[in-house]
Parts: structure tokens; C-alpha cells; sequence
């Protein structure tokens, strides 16, 4: 029986404060700059994956603007004055969720638009992953393993079949506000949900019979993700990107590495690798990347950054450890 204590993150509570920001500007409007077309659908969304997933189904006939900037920390950014007076001036508003973005309700408190249609993209998702308990890792068959990560994740967008699943918020909120559109929307939407199942076919093969089913992160973002695929993360720190593990939380995942002989420590994207690279230089192992998605990436060699291609890389990186 081996045992494995994972750390879960408290979200720290901020002031709703609105302070000057940065925004975006690569492949989005930035929130400072006027609607590219003002005949266009405008559409505000609040972070990075919001954002690559509105696209997909708004195409050319919207403009998406994205709100939350590549060197923001979504779980602490604060709207500023322009963000708000861009989101009286949008048209629809589409955020991940009330857990993510705490300060949303906040921000809609202090905009005055009365036409402004508000999308809660997460909207009847179960965000909870399940308690975070020890348990046994002996691993069962996949689908007769009880699989406990951890609390409330709203990083549902990296599991790509709760992404489809709440695709049609996007498409009605675009018919509504542009009914002449209504079947170039769908048809995205169904061109774009083909490959998400084509996605998700590729994490289904390449997992199937996998009899090691653990990989070590420094950021609990992939419970989602896990769960989908019956994987089980070993997180170093919590939900919040803010990982200061103390010397027993390093040592438990030092010995649980050497003693699973995992071959790979993931950080993510964007982030600080030095926890990463102490552990890896103790246990002799490999440092990795993934995308958590949560922010544009800043280090990412891909042609487009796409959510499709980064989840793709993400499954690349994945095999390393599951196998």
C-alpha cells in the first residue's frame, strides 16, 4: 500500500480593485483599441482558452477580443477602467467560470450595458474532481478504478469533451446577436467538434492500456484531464500557479518519484521550472512542459498557436511518463 498526499491550493481572495493592466495583442483586439469592425458581432472574452475556443466558431464574421494578457496571472488580474469600457462596448462576454474568474461578477457589477449577452462558458459543468484523500495505487482496470484528484479545477477546457460540450452557448449567443450567421456559426461549431473527437480519440488510444498511469506536475491544472482518461496526478502545489511547497511536501514527492521510478516532472508553460529542476536534479529525472492553457504561451515553438495543436503537444508530452 502506497500512499500519496497531495496538496491542494487555496485561491487567494483579492480586493476588486480595477487597476491598469496589459492585455494581448497578438492574434486578439487588445482591449485598449477600438473594434477592428464595428459591423461585427464583438465579442470579449476573458481569458486565453475562452478566447482560442470563441474563434473557432466565431471565424470571420466576429471580432474576438481577449481581456486577461500573455503576462497576466488569470487568477489574480483586476479589470481595468478600459477593460470595463470595452465590455460595455462588446456585444457578448464570454468567461471560463465564477471559480476562475472570481472577479467577473465584479466587473459585470460596474458595466452598463443592458444588451451585453454574458456567457458562464462552464455553465453545468461539475468543476469538482473529487476530495483530495490518500489512496491506494495499485491500479485496476481503468474503468473500475476509483480515481480521487482533488477538489474544485476550473481547467475543464483541457479535457477537449467538455470543451464540446459546451460549444452550442457559444454558437446560440452568436445567433442571437447575428441571425443571418446562424449556419456559418453551426458549421464551425461542427467542423470544430470534430476534432475535438478526434482529439479525444488520440488520448483514448494512447492511454488505453497503459499500466502507468501517474505523472508529477508542479501546477494542479489536469485533474480534468485525468479524470477523462483515468490518469492520476501527483501535483507538487496546488490550483493557484503559486507553488511554495515546504521541505515535507518536496520530500513525499521526491520519495513517491523514486519509488515509482516516474521518468518525468512536468511545470507548465510560462511558469518558473526551479521546482521542476530541484526535484529532477534529486531523482535524476527528466524535466517537461505542458499547457495548462490558462495563459497565451510565451514559449511555444508550434506555427499557430491553436488550442488543437497544444493539447496535441500536451498528449506528446504525456506519453513520456504514461506508457
Amino acid at each position: 500500500m502506497r500512499k500519496i498526499i497531495k496538496v491542494m491550493g487555496v485561491v487567494l481572495a483579492a480586493l476588486f480593485v480595477f487597476t491598469a493592466c496589459s492585455t494581448e495583442e497578438n492574434n486578439a483586439e487588445s482591449v485598449s483599441e477600438p473594434a477592428a469592425d464595428s459591423e461585427k458581432t464583438q465579442i470579449m472574452t476573458s481569458i486565453y482558452p475562452v478566447y482560442e475556443i470563441t474563434k473557432e466558431i466565431a471565424g470571420d464574421r466576429a471580432d474576438v477580443s481577449l481581456m486577461v494578457g500573455e503576462n497576466e496571472d488569470a487568477h489574480h488580474y483586476e479589470p481595468s477602467a478600459q477593460a470595463v469600457a470595452s465590455v460595455n462596448e462588446a456585444d457578448v462576454f464570454i468567461y471560463s467560470s465564477d471559480q476562475m474568474e472570481f472577479w467577473a461578477e465584479s466587473l459585470l457589477n460596474v458595466v452598463e450595458n443592458e444588451d451585453l449577452q454574458v456567457i458562464e462558458l462552464a455553465e453545468g459543468l461539475d468543476l469538482d474532481i473529487g476530495e483530495a484523500v490518500e489512496h491506494d495505487h495499485e491500479h485496476e482496470e481503468a474503468d473500475g478504478h476509483d480515481y480521487d484528484h482533488g477538489g474544485l479545477d476550473p481547467h475543464f477546457w483541457l479535457d477537449p469533451v467538455a470543451v464540446k460540450e459546451q460549444l452550442p452557448f457559444i454558437v446560440e449567443a452568436l445567433s442571437q446577436k447575428d441571425p443571418e450567421n446562424e449556419s456559418y456559426y453551426i458549421e464551425n461549431q461542427n467542423d470544430f467538434a470534430d476534432e475535438l473527437s478526434t482529439l479525444d480519440a488520440a488520448y483514448q488510444e494512447s492511454f488505453v492500456d497503459a499500466e502507468n498511469r501517474e505523472f508529477v506536475v508542479q501546477h494542479q491544472a489536469f485533474g480534468h484531464l485525468a479524470n477523462r482518461y483515468h490518469l492520476d496526478q501527483v501535483a507538487v502545489g496546488g490550483l493557484t500557479t503559486e507553488v511554495e511547497p515546504d521541505p515535507q511536501q518536496l520530500s513525499r514527492i521526491i520519495n513517491f518519484i523514486k519509488e515509482e521510478e516516474v521518468p518525468v516532472v512536468y511545470y507548465q508553460s510560462g511558469e518558473n521550472s526551479a521546482i521542476a529542476e530541484t526535484i529532477a536534479q534529486e531523482t535524476g529525472t527528466e524535466i517537461g512542459v505542458l499547457y495548462d492553457l490558462e495563459n497565451k504561451p510565451v514559449d511555444s515553438d508550434l506555427a499557430e498557436d491553436s488550442y488543437i495543436e497544444m493539447m496535441e503537444q500536451n498528449l506528446e508530452e504525456l506519453q513520456k511518463s504514461i506508457h
